[in-house]
């Protein structure tokens, strides 16, 4: 099994909090394929802190899951950028 890093930017404020949401539900839809990563963790999360933006960086078990919380992270923030354009 090989380790799938992601790296992502998240604005403090308002795109922390849907980060924060976003992470949570994402957590909550995919516990049925956390159970079968029960021997090594599905998922690991740490921040390095870097001023204005904190680089989060999550380590999968699995291409799939970091792809799809990727892709669906994109389209949250996307959701929350539009939202401050309006």
């Amino acid at each position: 099994m090989v380790d799938v890093v992601v790296r992502l930017n998240v604005e403090a404020g308002e795109e922390a909090r849907l980060f924060g949401v976003y992470l949570n539900r994402f957590v909550a839809n995919h516990g049925v394929e956390a159970d079968r990563f029960a021997d090594v963790p599905y998922l690991m999360i740490h921040t390095d802190p870097a001023g204005e933006v904190d680089v989060k960086v999550l380590t999968f078990q699995e291409r799939t899951a970091a792809q799809a919380f990727t892709s669906g992270w994109s389209q949250a923030r996307s959701g929350l950028k539009t939202a401050r354009t309006a």
